[in-house]
């Protein structure tokens, strides 16, 4: 058991009552890589909900075996007197543990992973805002791990992956790194039912996780990408200056390539982590839900317009401004703008040009070297970059194409890709999926339908790099912060 869980589970779990209810307005409790630790190693039951999932199972569990005990962590709500009551009432927050840092509300941002290396350095006297940056930059490279020395080392390395822990960042950074050693010496063939095998495990993890990400607090990290805007307002004084990058289609391997080439112009990112696209991973589904900041429908028309003022009317206040990035121009950034938003659609049409990784590694290196430059004038105006986007990419291979009979239960044009369906009824949802049977691996919730596989509804055998389904390289997208 690391320190800082140790430390936590004696802070949640003080006196001797049965039941012990923990509010957690800073939401670290509800991280899902906290969960698991608290999960694991407390001895009694760790239970994360709202106050209507906590009272379920109270009257479920606890009411009926009083001699049970658990620990609840509220997410939303407030208990009823009858139940909090005959607990033991807690508030915590990640700060109370770091009682000589100055700014509490970074603390609260971290990962665990950070903050249990943090914790573990036993730091005496204040440690200042600034002294808390510098630190976070050093356990965050440190995280990186050792580059490879050559791509036949990427291929054992990437083989030896075991049980993979898709809630830490450093799980796809690695792949990541790894997946472009390969791609770089053209030997994809060699890593390709290697990467099939990570994304079959990382399905399961999505099964357990995704559902709770879309309504998740987002005030340590967005779950989805719903949850940026959010984020965004809870995060940052409004005299801050915040620009929201969008780069539409890009993987989280192609956000390495990025990385590498802004390094060159010594920008660092200060925090890396990853969020879910929202499924099916289409573009007018994911990135209407980042600018709305709520659930996205399906009747929405996709369009810059309507991006910019769904941005517009998430700030009252800092003059916000929305750039659809068509070329090398410089952006005219007004002087009293304080939320900027950035969408770029150059990289996702050069994926959907490209019929193999190979070719979109070397459209991505090209590109990157271009984009980077938009950094430095966003740095230069003094704002902090969130970088993110609607969806990744994956190299897809044609099953069969939609029949007529099919395409006339669809939705409309965006609800027909190469790589997800959105029907009218339910019903004709439901024929559609029982007639495919077990021919693909796909992921079916009400009148939707999206493809974990690298199978699509494309000409058999035809080879793309496509989006719309929920594959690691699809839905896994980097939330990172400069």
């Amino acid at each position: 058991m690391s320190e800082l869980i140790n430390e936590i589970l004696d802070s949640i779990s003080r006196g001797f009552h049965p039941l012990t209810i923990v509010s957690n307005p800073d939401g670290f409790l509800a991280h899902e890589d906290v969960i698991q630790e608290l999960k694991r190693e407390s001895p009694t039951d760790v239970v994360v909900g709202s106050d209507i999932q906590l009272r379920v199972h109270y009257e479920l569990n606890l009411r009926r075996n009083p001699e049970k005990s658990a620990i609840y962590i509220l997410s939303t709500g407030d208990m009823l007197p009858d139940i909090s009551t005959k607990a033991n009432n807690v508030r915590f927050k990640i700060a109370e543990l770091f009682p000589n840092f100055v700014d509490k509300e970074t603390i609260s941002r971290q990962s665990l992973d950070i903050l249990s290396k943090l914790y573990n350095k036993h730091i005496q006297g204040i440690v200042t805002a600034q002294r808390l940056k510098d630190l976070i930059a050093d356990l965050t490279s440190s995280c990186v791990a050792e580059p490879v020395k050559d791509f036949g080392e990427a291929i054992v390395n990437l083989k030896n992956i075991d049980n993979p822990d898709w809630s830490d960042v450093a799980t796809i950074r690695r792949i990541s790194e790894l997946f472009i050693k390969v791609v770089d010496n053209d030997r994809y063939d060699e890593i390709a039912e290697t990467i099939d095998n990570l994304n079959f495990e990382f399905q399961h993890y999505l099964d357990n996780t995704y559902w709770n990400s879309i309504n998740a607090n987002p005030y340590l990290k967005p779950r989805c990408v719903n949850g940026i805007v959010s984020h965004i307002r809870d995060n940052y004084q409004p005299g801050q200056k915040v620009a929201l990058v969008v780069v539409d289609g890009m993987a989280f391997w192609q956000y390495g390539v990025l990385r590498t080439a802004l390094e060159d112009l010594h920008i660092s990112p200060t925090e890396e982590d990853w969020t879910y696209s929202w499924i099916p991973s289409i573009t007018c589904l994911s990135r209407q839900a980042i600018f709305a900041g709520k659930h996205p429908t399906i009747d929405y028309t996709q369009s810059p317009n309507n991006e910019r003022l769904a941005w517009q009317s998430q700030w009252q206040t800092g003059f916000p401004q929305y750039f659809y990035d068509n070329g090398d121009e410089p952006l005219h950034i007004s002087n009293d703008c304080k939320r900027l938003a950035l969408v770029t659609v150059a990289l996702d049409e050069k994926m959907h040009s490209s019929t193999s990784y190979v070719e979109l590694l070397a459209l991505t290196k090209i590109w990157a070297k271009s984009f980077a430059t938009r950094f430095v004038q966003l740095k230069e105006a003094g704002f902090d970059i969130i970088l993110t986007t609607d969806h990744g990419n994956v190299l897809a291979k044609g099953w069969r194409p939609f029949t007529p009979t099919e395409k006339a239960h669809l939705y409309g044009k965006a609800s027909r890709g190469h790589r997800h369906a959105i029907f009218m009824q339910k019903d004709a949802s439901d024929q559609f999926v029982s007639d495919l049977g077990y021919s693909i691996q796909y992921l079916h919730k009400q009148s939707w339908f999206a493809i974990r596989d690298n199978h699509s509804f494309a000409s058999t055998g035809k080879v793309e790099i496509t989006h719309g389904g929920s594959h690691l390289f699809e839905c896994m997208i980097p939330f990172i912060k400069f």
